[in-house]
């Protein structure tokens, strides 16, 4: 058995290994970054350490989220902080939905790479009570 994670994005969702997220937190206001790469929104500081925003939304292509022209306290937006090879950030999702406990046999995949983008690798698709669910290999932070 493993356990996933799953958010939403738009309509789509998303699930990651629970091992790979440390924690989750309500999104807040973050410091800018004027020479950061367009998928970085910022930085915040959070216990003694700085950590990189990464938008999931502009990883995958799609336009920002309604909430965030809203106050932050009032937003379903929620930071996903994520640890892989040596990486530590925070991921912005619109909304976590589940922890889902599945076999790792019940994960759809190919032999092919599924990437969305060169930071983004599938590992495949997951069916859940007729929910396609993107299950995610991997993150990494643009240099």
């Amino acid at each position: 058995m493993i356990d996933l994670i799953v958010f939403s994005v738009e309509n789509n969702k998303y699930a990651l290994s629970i091992d790979n997220v440390k924690r989750i937190i309500q999104a807040e206001e973050l410091t800018d970054m004027p020479s950061a790469h367009e998928l970085i929104d910022g930085i915040m500081s959070y216990e003694n350490s700085v950590i990189k925003i990464l938008n999931f939304r502009r990883l995958i292509g799609i336009e920002p989220h309604e909430d965030e022209s809203k106050d932050i306290e009032d937003s379903t937006l929620k930071f996903l902080f994520y640890e892989n090879d040596n990486e530590n950030f925070a991921i912005k999702v619109d909304l976590i939905d589940d922890i889902a406990h599945v076999q790792e046999s019940d994960i759809m995949n190919s032999d092919e790479k599924h990437n969305i983008s060169e930071f983004l690798e599938l590992s495949g698709v997951l069916d859940i009570d007729g929910v396609l669910i993107n299950v995610i290999k991997s993150i990494h932070l643009p240099n």
